[in-house]
């Protein structure tokens, strides 16, 4: 019980018992004064005075005298009297000092709440500060006090407290230290196109250049500037993607659409190195209906054929298939590339990662990472295996599962 339950628990039991006190006294007062007034007034009848010329004792003398009162009962009235005067002073006495404790023990807990209330702000400081340390707490110094399982609980919300600001605090050191690397990586990204449109640029000013030199020269710029448009956009995207920007609105839609206009966006690209793309669609019709965004489910595909493309040597083959299992629809992509390591397999997917049999193919190592973080808006997944043909490795395979509508 705690120390502030003690004193309400103290004033309930002495409240009924000053109340009787105060009651009985009362009652023996009026008696005695009702005793007192009979006996004067009979005395003085008696003895033939005025009722004011007399005292109670000579009043009691007097009818005892003539038989009115017994032996002993007026000093024993008297007795009765004083003993209650002396029960009412003692009692009083008594409140007074459980009035005087109680007051000293309120006056103690107030000093110790204080202290806790004290410790309360300096841990909040603390908190604020981000001094905080739980195993450094005064609230450990009040255990076996009496509002030792209050302080515990407060003590555990304070604990909750520091490890969520925790948390918080390391998601913002690890969110500024992401917007560090992805200013620094697409400071490297942007610095490699515009240092080539530099340098085509510094080449044509030269006076000398035939006709047909500087033709060649304005292509590649072409080439070098439609380079730089698309990483700029990439970039803009997967800002936009990880800022919320970009509202992917999920409607029921057939993925077949999808597919047929990612190849149709890509298909010049492909023919530019004589790559084929074959769609193995298993008929329109029997395609499951999904939950997609058309046009950013496309994006997404452009970006793996895109890819297998740019790893693809001339001539190649590229290949989608599509098979519907229980809950998913499976896309598999399929190329005759270069392929990709074991090592390499789990960081493909990471925004601005080149393979290290990339230095001699153009790319910005955005695509893949654009297409995984849309699957992902789509409550999909990719991954990447090898190729095998006749047992041997032949390029990469992107698996991509979507859920489809039951």
């Amino acid at each position: 019980m705690s120390g502030m339950s003690k004193i309400k628990k103290f004033k309930w039991y002495m409240i009924p018992l000053i109340s009787l006190i105060l009651l009985n006294t009362a009652v023996i007062t009026k008696e005695y004064f009702s005793y007192k007034d009979e006996t004067l007034r009979l005395g003085s009848i008696l003895a033939e005075k005025q009722q004011s010329e007399m005292t109670l004792e000579e009043a009691e003398i007097v009818l005892e005298k003539y038989g009115y009162i017994k032996d002993n009962a007026s000093s024993t009235y008297r007795e009765v009297i004083k003993s209650t005067i002396f029960m009412l002073v003692s009692s009083s006495v008594v409140y007074l000092v459980i009035a005087v404790s109680l007051k000293r023990q309120e006056k103690e807990i107030e000093n110790k709440y204080n202290y806790v209330i004290e410790d309360i702000e300096c841990t909040l400081n603390a908190l604020k500060d981000g001094s905080y340390n739980p195993s450094e707490s005064e609230f450990r110094n009040l255990a076996g006090s009496e509002c030792h399982l209050s302080i515990a609980r407060l003590e555990t919300l304070i604990d909750s407290l520091y490890s969520s600001i925790s948390v918080v605090k390391e998601k913002a050191e690890n969110d500024k230290r992401e917007t560090k690397d992805v200013v620094t990586d697409i400071s490297h990204q942007l610095k490699t196109p515009l240092a080539a449109i530099k340098s085509t640029y510094e080449l044509m000013e030269n006076g000398k250049l035939s006709s047909d030199e500087r033709k060649e020269l304005e292509t590649l710029m072409g080439f070098q500037i439609a380079a730089l448009e698309k990483l700029i956009l990439s970039l803009v995207n997967i800002s936009r993607l990880e800022s919320g920007m970009i509202d992917i609105k999920l409607t029921e839609g057939n993925l077949f659409d999808s597919v047929l206009e990612a190849v149709n966006g890509i298909w010049l690209k492909a023919d530019e190195k004589n790559i084929s793309i074959d769609f193995d669609d298993c008929g329109e019709d029997k395609l499951p209906t999904i939950m997609c965004d058309k046009k950013w489910l496309s994006e997404a595909f452009v970006n793996i054929l895109d890819n297998a493309i740019k790893y693809s040597d001339e001539n190649m083959n590229i290949s989608i298939h599509i098979m519907k299992l229980n809950a998913m629809v499976r896309i598999e992509f399929k190329d005759q590339g270069s392929g990709i390591s074991d090592e390499e397999k789990h960081s493909i997917f990471k925004r601005f990662y080149r393979g290290n049999n990339s230095s001699s193919v153009e790319g910005s190592g955005v695509g893949l990472y654009l297409a995984r973080r849309i699957i992902s808006e789509h409550n999909g997944t990719i991954m990447v295996k090898d190729n095998v043909v006749d047992g041997k490795k032949k390029g990469s395979i992107f698996v991509v599962h979507l859920p489809i509508i039951q």
